[in-house]
C-alpha cells in the first residue's frame, strides 16, 4: 500500500489540506473515500484514477459543487497536490502532513477506510470477472446466490456485504480472500 501525504509548498502551506477544510464534511468524506480507495487499490485505473502524463495522475470525486480533482504523483510516497501548484514532480522537501492524520482529526478515518476497502474488493472482483470472462449471472450461479446479490457485491457504494459473501465471490473467480490486521 502506498503512503499518502499532502503536498507542502516551499513556505510550508498545504494547499490541498486548506482546500479540503473549506468543503463540507460530506464532501471531505467523499474525497477521502476516493483517495483512500486509490491508496488501498493502487494501481487502479478508470473510473477512479486517470493518468494525466507520465508520473502524474488525478482522482476525480463528485461533490455537491461539481467535480473535485486531486492531482498526485507516486514515487514510493504519494503526495496530494493543489490545483495552483502546477505539475512539477513532488520531492521529499515538499512532503507535508499525513492524509490519515487529517482524516482522523476530521473523525472520518474509520468510515473512509471501511468504504475504501469494500470498493477495492469490488473493483478486484470485477477485474477478475472480466479477465476470466465471467458474467454476473455466471458468478451468481457459482456463488449459489441471486444476480441482484452479485450486483450489490459489485456496487462500490454498497457497504453491506458479508465476509462470507466476499469469500464465496473470491472462490468463484478462482481467488482467495485475505484479511489481515495491520498497525
Amino acid at each position: 500500500m502506498i503512503a499518502v501525504c499532502f503536498y507542502a509548498t516551499s513556505g510550508g502551506t498545504e494547499p490541498v489540506r486548506e482546500w479540503l477544510l473549506k468543503l463540507t464534511k460530506g464532501d471531505r468524506r467523499a474525497v477521502g473515500q476516493d483517495i483512500k480507495t486509490a491508496q488501498y487499490g493502487w494501481p487502479l485505473g478508470m473510473p477512479l484514477i486517470r493518468k494525466l502524463e507520465p508520473g502524474l495522475w488525478e482522482v476525480r470525486t463528485h461533490i455537491a459543487g461539481g467535480i473535485a480533482r486531486v492531482l498526485f504523483t507516486v514515487d514510493g510516497q504519494t503526495a496530494a497536490r493543489g490545483p495552483s501548484e502546477g505539475v512539477n514532480m513532488v520531492n521529499e522537501k515538499h512532503l507535508g502532513s499525513d492524509f490519515d492524520d487529517f482524516l482522523r482529526e476530521e473523525g472520518l478515518l474509520d468510515e473512509v477506510e471501511s468504504v475504501a476497502a469494500k470498493r477495492v474488493i469490488a473493483f478486484e472482483i470485477a477485474r477478475e470477472m472480466e479477465r476470466a470472462h465471467i458474467t454476473q449471472s455466471e458468478l451468481a450461479r457459482r456463488m449459489k446466490t441471486s444476480r441482484s446479490a452479485v450486483e450489490r457485491l459489485l456496487d462500490p457504494a454498497n457497504p453491506s456485504v458479508t465476509l462470507s459473501t466476499l469469500e464465496r465471490a473470491a472462490h468463484a473467480v478462482g481467488k482467495r480472500l485475505k484479511i489481515q490486521l495491520t498497525a
